[in-house]
């Protein structure tokens, strides 16, 4: 049986570390703020609070997707190695990234056979970390990465990813939504509750006239839909709103079995896509 190498992107939310910690390889995607770029595990503020706050300030900010080049070399280095290989990063339907993966699994896989395999997330964040865990689950009980792809891809697992933005316009700014819709929730006061949808997509669950209706959304949401069972493992991210984060979580285990909440911060492109001072939820459905 081949040796299984699991490799995941810098949206996954967990820090270089614990992804080392965990055996799994990963690549970087960048962000530019203010015209200045960063490689996403690299930028000078180490504690979030104060990069969130300062993100707030910024008058631009963008991110950059990982390029086939530096897939190929990642994936074809593991490959020669006697590995195969299963990535599982960022959904399909955020970013180019996915398509610029499977671009390069095509291309070794014409080489060297099947060895390279590409889930399709339909998640970001903590959405991908908890499959990721899984995916480290399955390959430490010897599980090909054919089937750990098959367990994973198109987000077998059925994990949901629902978010409070505070300021419409990083959203904006990333392409997530329209300038449009963007300017009516700013005049209107609205504050919308998003979700990705089943093809990893980021769309429209509610629109609040503010934050708190916003978050008691999300709380009916998980009461109804979300899996709160004993072993069940929630993870509540956010961008510098560590106050609402726990929160949230004192509520969910006053209204839940729930083995583990976790609560902890959002990566940075991640979090430059959203934006500062948001909450999400991360977990299974029912």
């Amino acid at each position: 049986m081949k040796k299984v190498k699991i490799i995941t992107d810098s949206c996954c939310s967990f820090s270089a570390e614990k992804l080392k910690e965990m055996d799994i390889d990963f690549v970087q995607m960048s962000f530019s703020i203010d015209n200045e770029e960063f490689n996403a595990f690299e930028h000078p503020i180490k504690n979030a609070q104060i990069f969130y706050d300062e993100l707030a300030k910024s008058k631009s900010c963008s991110t950059s997707c990982i390029n086939p080049y530096t897939f190929t070399a990642t994936f074809e280095k593991y490959v020669k190695l006697g590995f195969d290989v299963v990535y599982i990063g960022i959904s399909g339907g955020m970013s180019a990234t996915y398509n610029n993966a499977l671009i390069s699994a095509k291309e070794i896989n014409a080489t060297y056979g099947q060895r390279v395999f590409i889930a399709n997330s339909l998640s970001g964040s903590y959405g991908i970390a908890l499959m990721l865990e899984y995916a480290v689950k399955l390959r430490n009980v010897g599980k090909t990465a054919e089937e750990i792809f098959r367990a994973i891809d198109k987000n077998g697992m059925n994990v949901f990813a629902v978010f409070v933005p505070s300021d419409l316009k990083f959203l904006n700014r990333s392409g997530r939504i329209s300038k449009f819709v963007a300017s009516i929730g700013s005049l209107l006061k609205v504050t919308p509750v998003i979700m990705a949808d089943a093809h990893g997509e980021l769309k429209l669950l509610a629109k609040c006239i503010g934050r708190k209706k916003a978050i008691k959304t999300i709380q009916n949401f998980i009461l109804e839909k979300g899996n709160l069972e004993s072993e069940s493992r929630i993870y509540i991210g956010h961008t510098g709103v560590k106050e609402d984060a726990e929160e949230f979580a004192e509520f969910i285990k006053g209204n839940s079995n729930v083995k583990e909440i976790i609560v902890d911060t959002i990566d940075y492109t991640m979090g430059c896509n959203c934006g500062p001072y948001t909450l999400a939820v991360f977990g299974k459905l029912k």
